[in-house]
């Protein structure tokens, strides 16, 4: 016999968010067999968390639009906290204090949310008629025959992942009015019981706004939008638009390193951003301004796999920066940067250990471009001067979102462009990547997002076009995993993240593109 997992467990309240059934993620709202194994996840769970984001959003969304007639649109996150904008309104000061009054009425009141399963036809019909956050095209693409929809006093939203079952089990949060919108501070995930950090970075917020804007002067906003473009064959021209800005803004930070006399650009982001395409790239635009360079990636310096520091529990701990040959990387950078001949090593991923046999003997005229995850922690580069250094951060930051309501976390990207650059060149299997991503995270949280804003530049690597084109590669590598494995888990989730876009070929992407780094058959990678 099935039952609501809410009416097995029964008493069930924060930080429990959601829950894991059969290796599989599972909402208190869904129905399992009674007599189920579960495991409860907490908000200090990735997808605990962005249960208990998706819950206030749906609230949140509610009040504007049962209070004010107002629509939000869910934009991106910032450090522990979603940045969002009413549309059509950009001073909301006098809003947000009526709408934490009205939140935390409807927290206070604990009223249960619904949940409904709909055949896609019926789901868009309803949202269609009941609700003016409806966004059409995300549904009419979506390649799966049902869905799940939730509703509050007959107000109703789709969500690509389950809602808490009350209202009351929001406990912490705040609004915080913030440029043109607002902040919903979410809860510190390590302590429950107090507001996460803000990150209020000015350089991360207007390289994400230019971003959306671009992708929304080129007609693209949401998901829908794109696969709408795919199915009318109207993608080519818009592809040729985006991988030229993306030549524009490379182009125009070799312009900078030219006009700030640079002699060392440290490219730094977390893993999969497009780092060595973009080394590579900005290598060549500096070749056209007159200059030499040389190309340094910190991966090849790697320790022998033997010799890699281990963590607590015992794993290797490769995200570390002493998983790194540090001495030696120093050594080399601070020869070349005096013009002394290097014998360079390239680390072997297959067998583990470093290969030595390139020699570079620079001269005057040359540029040094080190990429790599820890490239911009002073550590690397202490003894060369400060005014010599360009740094430049850089990330796949989310062009579009699903729709106003729900946002393509970067993370989720980041972790798809890995699982296909990870099967076709290193021959490391999905599960594998999946199982130590959570290691993966912890490293960047640690080792470079405390750089991030030290930098001089930041690069959004993301293609508004990637995701159809990662489908294609990402989809049969994610059902490799089998619902036996824990594993499963989260390539579950990221299977229904990818329902919601067409396949895209790879044909379709220019042999020079970033996105060529992860699926392979690129210009750039052999340089």
């Amino acid at each position: 016999m099935r039952k609501r997992l809410i009416d097995i467990i029964k008493k069930i309240d924060y930080p429990y968010t959601s829950a894991i059934v059969n290796n599989e993620r599972v909402g208190f709202l869904d129905e399992v067999d009674e007599n189920c194994k579960y495991e409860l996840i907490k908000i200090d769970d990735m997808e605990g968390m962005r249960t208990y984001e998706r819950t206030l959003t749906f609230l949140l969304s509610y009040i504007f639009n049962k209070f004010f007639n107002l629509k939000i649109e869910i934009k991106y996150s910032f450090g522990d906290a979603i940045y969002a904008e009413v549309q059509g309104k950009n001073n909301i000061e006098e809003i947000i204090t009526k709408v934490k009054y009205e939140l935390n009425n409807l927290i206070k009141d604990n009223i249960t949310i619904k949940k409904l399963i709909l055949r896609k036809e019926e789901a868009s019909d309803l949202l269609l008629k009941a609700n003016s956050n409806y966004e059409p095209k995300l549904i009419k693409y979506l390649s799966k025959d049902n869905l799940n929809l939730y509703s509050i006093n007959n107000y109703y939203s789709y969500f690509l992942g389950p809602i808490l079952p009350k209202t009351g089990m929001i406990r912490i949060f705040d609004l915080i009015p913030f440029k043109n919108g607002f902040l919903i501070v979410l809860p510190d995930k390590k302590n429950f019981n107090k507001l996460g950090k803000i990150n209020k970075s000015e350089k991360l917020f207007s390289t994400f706004e230019e971003s959306k804007n671009w992708a929304c002067s080129l007609g693209i906003k949401y998901a829908g939008d794109l696969n709408e473009k795919i199915v009318k064959n109207e993608i080519i021209e818009l592809i040729l638009i985006q991988e030229a800005l993306h030549e524009k803004k490379i182009s125009e930070i070799g312009e900078m390193i030219k006009e700030k006399c640079s002699k060392l650009v440290l490219i730094s982001g977390p893993t999969s951003s497009g780092k060595t395409t973009l080394s590579k790239k900005l290598a060549i635009y500096l070749k056209v301004l007159g200059f030499k360079t040389i190309l340094i990636s910190t991966d090849d310096y790697f320790l022998d796999r033997d010799k890699t520091p281990k963590k607590e529990n015992g794993e290797p701990d490769y995200e570390s920066i002493n998983a790194i040959d540090l001495e030696l990387l120093q050594k080399h950078i601070n020869l070349l940067h005096n013009n002394q001949s290097v014998d360079l090593p390239k680390f072997n991923f297959i067998t583990g250990k470093q290969e030595f046999g390139k020699k570079v003997i620079p001269d005057k005229n040359n540029i040094i471009i080190i990429e790599g995850l820890h490239s911009i922690n002073p550590l690397l580069t202490e003894k060369i001067k400060d005014s010599l250094k360009f740094r430049i951060y850089i990330s796949p930051l989310a062009q579009i979102n699903f729709d106003n309501l729900n946002r393509i976390p970067t993370r989720d990207v980041r972790l798809i462009r890995r699982i296909v650059r990870d099967n076709v060149f290193r021959k490391i299997t999905p599960k594998e990547t999946i199982r130590i991503w959570s290691d993966v995270i912890g490293g960047e949280e640690k080792y470079i997002f405390p750089f991030q804003d030290n930098v001089d530049i930041m690069f959004n690597s993301s293609l508004f076009y990637e995701l159809p084109v990662l489908k294609f590669f990402a989809e049969k590598d994610l059902m490799s995993i089998e619902n036996i494995d824990k594993e499963y888990y989260k390539a579950s989730i990221l299977i229904n993240f990818l329902q919601h876009f067409m396949n895209l070929p790879d044909d379709f992407v220019p042999l020079t593109s970033i996105l060529r780094e992860f699926i392979g058959g690129g210009l750039i990678n052999p340089l």
